[in-house]
């Protein structure tokens, strides 16, 4: 099973350098990690339609209505938080997602109800699909290889791994 840890470590490791034991550990290899790896997590997440992502919600609709252009506005699901919306309940339902003054992200549409289907920020490793964790490694790599090794050749390299282990998913 994965951990925060394990994919940070093999991200490391495929750079050629030592594993970390913790996120939180003393060490630059470890800032580093610390620093990449949630930002890393939720790029990849965005970046394909993960199956173990994927949720639904209906929206709670705000009381104001937009300033123009939409009808109605939803505010989106915060826990789990919502990456990116796939697609409204019918494929027709036309919407756009904004962020707004004071409201955080809203969901802006014609429609009186808003049911969603939505890419979810999973944050436990326990639940991620194994090719996503090879490919959320791989970006690590990309994202450690100049700071860790100062090699744009190897980051370089690990650029083309990450594009290929992502088209195969």
């Amino acid at each position: 099973m994965a951990t925060e840890v394990s994919i940070c470590s093999n991200a490391l490791r495929r750079l050629g350098d030592s594993p970390i034991t913790s996120l939180t550990e003393d060490s630059e290899r470890g800032r580093l990690c610390n620093a990449f790896y949630e930002p890393s997590r939720d790029a990849i997440l965005r970046s394909h339609t993960w199956n173990f992502a994927i949720n639904r919600a209906t929206l709670a609709k705000l009381s104001s209505a937009p300033a123009f252009e939409y009808a109605f506005q939803y505010a989106l699901p915060t826990d789990p938080f919502c990456l990116r919306v796939l697609k409204m309940e019918f494929e027709d339902y036309e919407f756009k997602v904004e962020n707004l003054a004071g409201q955080g992200r809203v969901l802006l549409t014609n429609e009186g109800e808003a049911n969603i289907i939505y890419i979810a920020r999973v944050t436990d490793p326990s639940l991620f699909d194994s090719m996503f964790v090879d490919v959320l490694t791989a970006k690590l790599a990309v994202d450690l290889a100049y700071p860790v090794t100062n090699s744009t050749t190897l980051q370089t390299q690990m650029q083309r791994l990450f594009e290929r282990k992502l088209s195969d998913a």
